[in-house]
């Protein structure tokens, strides 16, 4: 599987030159994951018993999660969800978000996760238009869709996963790609079934998303719109109508984060985006990122994601040869 996590560290706004301060930020925490020889991945009901400590991530994999047990918060694009068992996540390619689960002995984190490039299903779309639409409306207009969506543990989306779990160890190496697709495919279907089903019920995601949007939310947008420019914790304060210590103390009680350890994660993110859908200069991307000066971008890219621009952008070309 291909997958690109953009990893953060705690910090402190001091003050002090933000050149100092986005070295300091950009420390890893933990292991990031290399590319490997496979587009897709399926690890079921994973488990975590005694911590769980997840960052603001992106990747190119599109990826289905979902919970068996534990509560937290979903934080995507700038929105917070409250999240449980029966969740399904789902998150497009590129799609900056972060899992927040308070962990205990008696409280296990237990989820299942798939991952896998759009693009696998692409040869397949024309046999089955249904699918075709069903999986352009996932992915259509990511910001706006809904990423979460509840499933019954006995739904039959669930059942195909715990059957396609059992069955795979007995699957010889030369069939693997073939039963994969069909797995999918077999995925899809069912969860367009449950989409069909529950559209006459009320939207519990609308209710949600009309609500006040917490300062947090409002600081992750504003970096949004403003993560090409140089960023300045002044003009966010004052336009938010909030004094420096204030933001920066709330997002960081409500996100786990720093500010600009999120505007690192956002600028990064973009910049990965560019590199793997346009022919633009690494000066150019850097400078469309919000980090103008290319040495010091090729630097905080390496930091954050083990690999320069320039070998990333390879690195992608080759996996999709």
């Amino acid at each position: 599987m291909i997958r690109y996590c953009v990893k953060m560290l705690r910090s402190c706004y001091n003050g002090t030159k933000l050149f100092g301060l986005a070295r300091r930020a950009i420390t890893m925490l933990g292991e990031m994951n290399r590319m490997t020889a496979e587009p897709f991945s399926f690890d079921y009901k994973r488990t975590s018993e005694s911590a769980f400590k997840e960052v603001f991530h992106a990747h190119l994999e599109m990826e289905f999660t979902y919970i068996h047990e534990g509560v937290g918060n979903l934080i995507v694009e700038g929105r917070t969800y409250p999240i449980g068992p029966g969740t399904l996540m789902v998150f497009h390619p590129f799609q900056l978000h972060r899992v927040q689960i308070h962990v205990t002995a008696e409280r296990p984190f237990i989820r299942s996760v798939i991952m896998f490039d759009p693009a696998l299903l692409t040869p397949y779309w024309e046999t089955f238009p249904l699918l075709k639409s069903f999986f352009a409306s996932l992915r259509q207009h990511a910001k706006a869709a809904r990423p979460i969506r509840m499933l019954d543990e006995a739904d039959p989306a669930l059942l195909w996963m715990k059957s396609f779990h059992e069955a795979r160890r007995t699957i010889p190496p030369a069939e693997k790609q073939e039963e994969w697709m069909f797995f999918l495919l077999g995925l899809m279907r069912q969860l367009r079934r449950a989409e069909l089903a529950k559209r006459e019920e009320p939207d519990e995601q609308t209710t949600l998303s009309a609500r006040h949007p917490h300062r947090a939310e409002q600081i992750m947008q504003w970096i949004e719109r403003h993560y090409a420019e140089p960023f300045r914790l002044e003009q966010m304060a004052r336009e938010l109508h909030l004094s420096r210590y204030h933001i920066a103390h709330l997002f960081k009680e409500a996100t786990g984060t720093t500010i600009l350890a999120y505007v690192t994660a956002t600028r990064i993110r973009h910049a990965c985006l560019l590199l793997t859908t346009t022919s633009l200069t690494v000066p150019e991307i850097g400078l469309r990122a919000g980090l103008p000066n290319p040495s010091y971008f090729c630097r905080v890219f390496k930091e954050t994601m083990g690999t320069t621009p320039h070998q990333y952008r390879l690195n992608i070309q080759k996996s999709r040869a």
